[in-house]
């Protein structure tokens, strides 16, 4: 954990997501809390993208150094939600549809949102993202949302995608939900290819991934650890990244929040 944490802090980061599975034995609340508190201690800006938690444990994260949470519902349709999650934790709907109010609620500065193209159908997928977002914007006004969009792609598994979303339809999305979410940050991720990261750059996107590794031990070992999760299209090394911005105008900013606004909040509590 902590030559992933000095590889990544070296390439310029302010800001980095740490990502499990499942709650496990040997990847549990402790656990997480634990990665956090020594991320806080390197970045600005800690978010998790991990498994719903309970509102007291998403506070102590929060106290940990953690700013950020991401829980993408997958699909809002039940009928395939329970069709594709046939057993463990993950199955209860209600428990991952409620978990970004409880971690709103818990003090948790932004919460990442998001559906995963492919699951179901894409436009009921996003009308529903569109009033869960709107929903907790009036109950959970003084926290930030930021919305994904994950499109299934080659991964461990062969999943076979049964609705497939192409580059143009997942471009008509961003380009709609800029249109009614305009001050939200919008995100794409190295699961796309260079040459359409950099045509939605600025066109809707406001944020991206680089240099992603999806192996655990990805960044600082010298051999990954395990396969990826999925495959990384975009293999751009951050300066390469940063360059192409440029070359469209574009300022790269690797923060924009600072840890010192997190320390007095926490002053303000005492």
């Amino acid at each position: 954990m902590e030559r992933e944490l000095a590889f990544l802090k070296e390439t310029g980061f302010e800001e980095v997501l740490l990502l499990t599975g499942e709650r496990t034995s040997h990847a549990g609340f402790d656990y997480l809390l634990e990665c956090v508190s020594l991320a806080a201690r390197r970045f600005h800006n800690v978010g998790v993208e991990v498994f719903p938690m309970t509102t007291r444990e998403y506070a102590l994260l929060a106290k940990a150094g953690c700013s950020g949470v991401t829980v993408y519902q997958e699909t809002y349709d039940p009928l395939r939600y329970d069709l594709l999650h046939r057993w463990g934790p993950k199955k209860d709907y209600l428990d991952r549809l409620e978990a970004p109010s409880r971690a709103m609620e818990a003090g948790i500065r932004t919460v990442g949102m998001g559906i995963l193209l492919g699951l179901s159908d894409p436009v009921f997928d996003a009308l529903c993202l569109l009033r869960h977002v709107a929903h907790l914007q009036r109950i959970h006004w003084t926290s930030g949302i930021t919305l994904s969009f994950p499109r299934l792609r080659p991964q461990a598994g062969k999943y076979q995608v049964e609705f497939p979303v192409n580059e143009a339809g997942l471009a008509r999305l961003v380009f709609a939900l800029r249109i009614v979410l305009p001050d939200v940050p919008l995100l794409l991720s190295t699961r796309e290819r260079p040459e359409f990261r950099d045509g939605m750059a600025g066109l809707g996107i406001s944020k991206m991934s680089a240099g992603s590794r999806t192996t655990v031990g990805g960044y600082g070992e010298a051999e990954p650890m395990t396969e990826g999760q999925f495959e990384v299209s975009d293999k751009r090394s951050v300066p390469d990244v940063c360059a192409m911005l440029r070359t469209r105008g574009l300022s790269p900013v690797f923060k924009n929040w600072d840890r010192v606004f997190r320390d007095a909040e926490a002053c303000g509590d005492g």
